[in-house]
């Protein structure tokens, strides 16, 4: 279940151009999947905007326009599970988020226009996400959202949850310790 949050200045986008950019910031999710566009991994493609009014955010100590691209002040947050992406699919993410932001804000093409964009990408340890009161898990999240099992997408993982369980082996840590894959998909 990726999560973006995209923090703006209020009044930035008309309700039309928050739309669009929800589709567009739905489809990256759906890509971070595995491109399955399906009923199933749109329900847990989530987007949620946050106005911030411009007096209540500072850039370098000034909350005007002093240190703001073109695009504007954004902070988009992509929440994903622990060792879905490697650092390639991370930098991928971050390119198509800035994309997206500049084609939203018609500054595509402007040199540091999108300066104030900044883009973080948090990874939430396996185990610590539910929905519908069940515990989650990556690879239950692929399984749900239709992703082959012998999908690609899915070797970074397998292998990351392999190593990370022979590092737990060889410190002892116990079998259902937080973190271990939860789902072998």
């Amino acid at each position: 279940m990726p999560l973006i949050t995209v923090d703006y200045p209020n009044g930035k986008f008309s309700p039309e151009q928050r739309d669009e950019l929800a589709e567009a910031m739905t489809r990256i999710i759906l890509q971070i999947e595995g491109g399955a566009d399906t009923p199933e991994g749109r329900s847990i493609a989530w987007v949620k905007f946050n106005e911030i009014e411009s007096h209540d955010w500072y850039i370098g100590g000034d909350n005007g326009t002093a240190f703001e691209g073109a695009a504007g002040k954004f902070l988009v947050e992509l929440n994903v599970p622990e060792g879905s992406m490697d650092q390639e699919r991370k930098s991928q993410c971050h390119q198509a988020i800035f994309k997206a932001l500049t084609e939203a804000t018609g500054t595509t093409g402007i040199e540091d226009a999108a300066r104030s964009i900044f883009i973080q990408i948090v990874e939430w340890p396996e185990g610590h996400l539910a929905s519908n009161g069940k515990t989650s898990s990556l690879l239950g999240i692929a399984k749900h959202a239709g992703i082959p099992a012998d999908h690609p997408l899915l070797a970074f993982p397998r292998a990351y949850f392999d190593a990370k369980d022979r590092l737990y082996d060889l410190a002892n840590y116990p079998d259902k310790t937080a973190g271990r894959a939860i789902v072998r998909y």
